[in-house]
């Protein structure tokens, strides 16, 4: 009897349809910085939050780190929310604007390993990220 039993890959239906694990944060981000939140898991979905306190305060969001430059980002002004159904196991999130910006991610996270999923990537065959 075998005990190399096959893990979730990223087509892996029922991982989705379950109730995913929450993952979150709150950071602080400087003018220029890129934080990078790799998960061990897929995402089941994602929301980001930007929680300045400025009109002026923006944060962008992108897939690969190459997305900052060739505009495959969204931004967020403050206040700003997006959630959406997203499968990744990668995520940027940089100051675009503002000194000093206050933002919360939260996500669900699958039982589908990291190393199970593709590679997001431009060269990659995904022309709109990076």
């Amino acid at each position: 009897m075998s005990i190399n039993w096959p893990q979730n890959g990223e087509y892996s239906v029922p991982s989705y349809q379950l109730s995913s694990l929450p993952f979150l944060s709150s950071s602080l981000i400087s003018l220029g910085q890129v934080h990078v939140y790799e998960f061990p898991f897929v995402t089941k979905f994602i929301n980001v939050a930007n929680k300045g306190t400025l009109s002026t305060d923006r944060i962008a969001l992108a897939f690969t780190e190459r997305g900052f430059s060739t505009g495959n980002f969204i931004t967020l002004d403050q206040g700003d929310t997006v959630h959406e159904d997203i499968r990744t196991t990668r995520m940027y999130i940089s100051c675009s604007q503002g000194s000093a910006v206050d933002y919360q991610v939260f996500c669900g996270i699958t039982n589908i390993p990291e190393k199970m999923f593709l590679t997001i990537t431009g060269s990659n065959g995904h022309p709109g990220v990076g």
